[in-house]
């Protein structure tokens, strides 16, 4: 393996994220997480947490809600959990999902896959929220002065008063 050349297991692992579907990618992750066990799951899910700033509810024995967790954000965002995990910890869980079951039947097709990341799309641009112009209210003069718009129930207090 030359220098900059990937290993084998991540390459595995990489073809399984691009060519299965979101189900059998998340029963890959699944088995892959009980056989590392607690400690590297922990690891994982802390990991997930940092990177997506989600997660924070979930405990490391919840296998299924970390494994969604991954697989949604490798195929939202391509190369998130690839790039921002740490390398020993990537390999352990590349290792132990292409070792799995279902890691081993998804690796058809590998010989002839290119290996091309996808397309990485822009973020769109954030929607204007038209409901919160506060840049535009004023307070108004009313029968309470200019404090009246500022003021919980200054009207009704007021109102109350002249009847």
């Amino acid at each position: 393996m030359g220098p900059g050349a990937e290993p084998e297991v991540l390459r595995e692992y990489r073809h399984l994220l691009r060519t299965a579907s979101a189900d059998w990618q998340e029963t890959a992750h699944r088995h892959a997480l009980w056989a590392l066990g607690p400690g590297p799951r922990g690891r994982v899910l802390a990991e997930g947490r940092r990177l997506l700033l989600t997660g924070y509810r979930v405990d490391p024995d919840d296998v299924h809600t970390v494994a969604r967790l991954l697989v949604l954000a490798e195929r939202r965002r391509p190369r998130t959990i690839l790039d921002g995990m740490p390398a020993d910890l990537l390999a352990e869980l590349a290792a132990a999902v292409v070792a799995s079951p279902v890691g081993r039947m998804l690796r058809v097709g590998m010989d002839v896959w290119d290996g091309r990341e996808p397309v990485r799309r822009p973020d769109p641009a954030p929607e204007p929220d038209h409901h919160q112009r506060w840049h535009e209210q004023r307070a108004t003069p009313g029968l309470a002065g200019e404090v009246e718009a500022f003021l919980p129930g200054a009207r009704r207090r007021f109102e109350h008063r002249r009847r």
